[in-house]
């Protein structure tokens, strides 16, 4: 058995909404409790995880929770593209790519900033608009990660 919830009152009225609501658009680094990682440190868990650019990457799924400005979501791009771009495939990007990466973020300028940096790195490897700007919108989610809906398995969390 499963159990729906719902709400007929306004959904500024639920506290969760609210809280949620408060969050994204909070002020401050330190107000939202944001860490940065270092790139070394991203590197060693990334190898770590067999996250490597010799491995089928696009086959696999990777999430990240809370992206942030990239830390280690842009690194990991960077790797999944290496290993498309070296295996050869010439399939369509959002096909061969659409499923590998879900992120979420739930702090909305730091979403829009980091979807733009996304964006521009799938462009700088040859990636054309239409496709980045389709891969970014499916890869990445603005919302609370413990709220959106993440259907599929995950190969890795980072």
């Amino acid at each position: 058995a499963s159990l729906t919830v719902t709400q007929a009152s306004s959904p500024d009225l639920c506290p969760i909404t609210v809280a949620v609501d408060m969050l994204a658009n909070a002020g401050g680094v330190e107000e939202r409790g944001a860490i940065f990682t270092r790139r070394e440190v991203v590197d060693f868990i990334l190898d770590l995880c067999g996250y490597t650019t010799d491995q089928p990457l696009p086959q696999r799924r990777l999430l990240e929770p809370s992206f942030g400005a990239g830390d280690f979501l842009l690194p990991a791009i960077d790797r999944l593209l290496v290993a498309w771009k070296s295996s050869g495939n010439t399939a369509d990007p959002l096909d061969a790519l659409g499923d590998s990466i879900r992120a979420v973020e739930l702090h909305r300028d730091t979403f829009h900033r980091t979807k733009a940096a996304v964006v521009a790195r799938l462009r700088g490897v040859g990636i054309k608009a239409q496709a980045a700007a389709s891969l970014a919108d499916r890869w990445l989610l603005h919302g609370d990660f413990l709220l959106v809906a993440l259907p599929g398995m995950f190969d890795l969390v980072i």
